[in-house]
């Protein structure tokens, strides 16, 4: 009985000296047993498995990345997670599988940096997908800025970007019809130096026909100011989201039908996809937000819920095949909240179309809050789309420290329902109680939040 004791403490001796001085190889093996075995379980045809897979390790966890491809703009990435993974240090991979933009789709695994690798796919790379996720040069981006809609004070000579500040003295403001004024790269330099000051990476264009006559669409000083536009983000690297909802108003304007897409005013949507298909600078584009209800009385509402829906199938098409190269929105939608049989957005229909890739809607009410972002945050993530706040604002009217706390609510709901998009209406440093404008100046402690939650 002695012998069979001490035979039993020398191989539990053995076996201890062997863990001690061979563990790193077997707690490799483990691990690699532990992340790997759970990739047989993975659902869906093998056929579907991308060659490329990695395991990836941050401070806390591993994690093995297969890529399913599920569209041509967006690639799912499945994530398996093991408690064993400790490797501090570890650094961030690519996976390099290509999609119909031309860019590599990232897995970014959690609290690592990622990697700014150029994806060798393409000699340019522009703003595509992974997921619900904004990628650009293989680097996940948090899309994060405002609308640009102008409050140009020009006083006290014209031509000048004077201190907005003094609006309520102003002897001589212009909104959107300085687009068709040759000077107005003062008022985009202005709009840019502000961008950079609250840490925003995205411009959002509104109002850009306004200076011109119905009809004009392709004025050479509205798109020479745009190509400034792109030029300046691209030098200050931002992003520009090109809201297209100005071929919509102004045929509004013009008493015109607006969800007729064989009006030859949207063939000129073409002329623009064209003209921005190969600039890396441009973030989506937007067709129209903020539609009539179909079943409401407005008497420019769109004639029926198919009928808008074909507006932004029709036109989706349109832009993608012009321009395959970006990403496209319909627009922030508005009504979201109100029963389908009020209103009569099919806003579901809209978002499943297979060129509109991004979710968007708009928010200002409590139930855009409360019911809108909820449902559509969800509706989002059961189809792999991102789900984007295009446009949120609040007046002067309140004081400053009280709309700085509404700001700062609406980015904590943004965190809450995973909008990978916040834009507010508006920049600028106007003053007056009606007015949607932040500015360091004129406001500065709404100023300071939309810095303090810069991505």
């Amino acid at each position: 009985m002695e012998n069979i004791n001490n035979n039993n403490q020398f191989i539990v001796k053995r076996w201890i000296h062997i863990f001690l001085t061979k563990k790193r190889y077997i707690l490799a093996a483990f691990l690699g047993i532990s992340l790997l075995l759970p990739l047989f379980f993975l659902k869906g045809p093998s056929k579907n498995l991308q060659q490329n897979s990695i395991i990836q390790c941050t401070y806390s966890w591993c994690t093995a990345s297969v890529n399913v491809k599920k569209t041509a703009k967006q690639t799912e990435v499945v994530h398996v997670k093991s408690l064993l993974g400790y490797f501090p240090g570890a650094k961030m991979q690519n996976v390099s599988s290509s999609n119909s933009k031309g860019v590599s789709n990232p897995t970014i695994a959690q609290g690592s940096v990622p990697s700014s690798t150029t994806s060798a796919f393409s000699t340019t790379s522009y703003v595509s997908l992974s997921g619900q996720d904004f990628i650009y040069n293989n680097t996940l981006i948090h899309p994060y800025g405002s609308t640009m809609y102008p409050n140009w004070c020009t006083s006290p000579s014209v031509g000048t970007v004077a201190n907005n500040n003094n609006y309520g003295t102003c002897t001589h403001h212009i909104q959107g019809s300085g687009w068709a004024r040759a000077d107005f790269t003062n008022y985009i330099d202005f709009i840019i130096s502000l961008a950079q000051q609250a840490h925003t990476n995205v411009i959002r264009t509104t109002n850009f026909f306004d200076g011109v006559t119905y009809g004009d669409w392709q004025n050479a000083t509205v798109w020479a100011n745009m190509d400034y536009l792109f030029q300046k983000a691209a030098e200050n690297n931002m992003f520009v989201l090109l809201d297209l909802s100005s071929f919509r108003d102004q045929m509004v304007k013009k008493g015109v039908y607006a969800y007729d897409t064989t009006n030859p005013a949207y063939q000129n949507m073409t002329w623009v996809a064209q003209r921005y298909a190969n600039n890396a600078r441009l973030l989506d584009y937007a067709i129209a937000g903020e539609v009539p209800c179909p079943n409401g009385t407005d008497s420019t509402r769109p004639t029926s819920t198919q009928a808008l829906t074909d507006y932004y199938q029709t036109l989706s098409n349109q832009l993608h095949a012009a321009d395959p190269n970006h990403l496209i929105s319909s627009g922030g939608l508005s009504h979201v909240n109100q029963s389908f049989s009020s209103c009569g957005i099919d806003w579901q229909s809209i978002f499943a179309l297979p060129n509109i890739n991004i979710t968007a809607i708009h928010v200002y009410s409590n139930n855009d809050r409360n019911v809108s972002m909820p449902n559509v945050s969800l509706w989002a993530s059961q189809h792999m789309k991102p789900f984007t706040v295009e446009e949120f604002g609040f007046t002067q009217n309140n004081d400053d420290s009280g709309r700085a706390a509404e700001y700062q609510n609406m980015y904590n709901l943004g965190k809450q329902y995973n909008a990978t998009t916040m834009v507010f209406w508006n920049m600028g440093d106007q003053v007056a109680s009606s007015s949607y404008e932040v500015g360091p100046t004129s406001t500065p402690l709404t100023f300071t939040t939309v810095l303090q939650n810069a991505p």
